[in-house]
């Protein structure tokens, strides 16, 4: 609600609270020629308790926020507003009785001998309820639109992620490789060479079915990874080693999906592969954690850091766990996971 519109809704509820207070003390209403004085007090006084309670409510939302304490902030809220506005209504009737305009004895005897104050404070207090809770009301809204924003913002971030790890698994110069070893193969072992498609079409279809999805159950993440291992196998045989050893309880566990595939490729990537110093990986379970371990042969000449793989990992998983991931470069290579729990 804007303040423009707020001052001329405490204008009308000025007025409408005068013309009671007139027509209770008086039976009749001012004319607004004789009574223009009177009027304008009036609209100057609701205005000012308009501007109190705004004031009042942003001080209030500081010191007292809705999403700390809503019943709290409400009553809190709600008992000031109602003192602010008697204040005003009898500034407004010492001003009427100073100018001449009328004779309003607001509050001059106990409440129980004037049933007009009585009315007074109890359509002060339920308007000023309606009020608060109009406030609430669209402090919830405002709440729940801030949040589908940031929901929509989190989840576009995430698919950007999710872009970024899918670009890793189709790098030209992933399928480059990919190629090399089909064209080796295809004359030398057809037999070998259709599986190694029918593995790379089973690797690359799971990338592009996944490619809009949050999570997987690591059962498919690592029927995937079989597939890649398939191909790893049959480019460099015994000189990499992957190992899988994650308990059957543990497979409905969700996990971003492509993750496995990356640290996999990651410690591809980054070792000197040989037969005299094989590549040795092992992804395993260790109480709530997921571990990728690998030995260290030797770095190539040219390549890039972990760095780009483990942030796009790091990234996806904050957004469904607080807890970090962990990485140990010592003599071996580490990387821990945590095992998120299945929704």
């Amino acid at each position: 609600m804007s303040r423009l519109i707020r001052l001329i809704l405490f204008s009308v509820i000025g007025l409408f609270f005068f013309m009671y207070l007139y027509y209770g003390e008086n039976d009749t209403l001012p004319g607004i020629g004789e009574a223009w004085v009177l009027y304008l007090l009036t609209i100057v006084s609701s205005i000012s308790a308009g501007i109190g309670i705004d004031i009042l409510n942003k001080w209030l939302n500081k010191k007292l926020p809705w999403r700390k304490n809503i019943t709290l902030r409400f009553v809190v809220g709600l008992i000031l507003n109602v003192a602010w506005v008697l204040i005003m209504l009898i500034l407004l009737a010492s001003l009427a009785n100073l100018v001449g305009m009328a004779d309003l004895d607001l509050f001059g005897t106990a409440l129980i001998e004037n049933e007009l104050e009585l009315k007074l404070i109890v359509l002060t207090v339920l308007g000023l309820f309606i009020f608060n809770l109009i406030e609430f009301v669209m402090f919830s809204y405002s709440e729940y639109s801030v949040g589908q924003i940031r929901k929509l913002r989190a989840e576009r971030k995430q698919l950007e992620f999710q872009f970024e790890a899918l670009k890793s698994q189709l790098s030209p110069h992933y399928l480059f490789n990919s190629m090399n070893t089909i064209s080796s193969l295809i004359y030398r072992d057809p037999a070998i060479a259709e599986n190694f498609i029918r593995n790379l079409a089973d690797t690359f279809n799971y990338v592009l079915k996944t490619k809009d999805v949050k999570l997987v159950t690591l059962k498919e993440e690592i029927e995937a990874l079989k597939d890649f291992n398939y191909l790893l196998r049959i480019r460099y045989a015994e000189a990499v080693d992957l190992r899988i050893d994650i308990p059957k309880d543990l497979l409905s566990s969700p996990i971003p999906p492509l993750t496995l595939q990356l640290l996999i490729e990651n410690a591809v990537k980054h070792n000197i592969i040989s037969d005299d110093d094989p590549l040795k990986i092992n992804v395993r379970q260790d109480g709530k954690r997921l571990i990728i371990l690998n030995n260290k042969t030797g770095t190539p000449s040219k390549t890039s850091s972990h760095r780009v793989g483990l942030d796009n990992i790091r990234k996806r998983y904050s957004f469904f766990t607080p807890d970090d991931i962990s990485v140990v470069d010592e003599d071996y290579f580490q990387v821990e996971l945590p095992i998120l729990n299945a929704s």
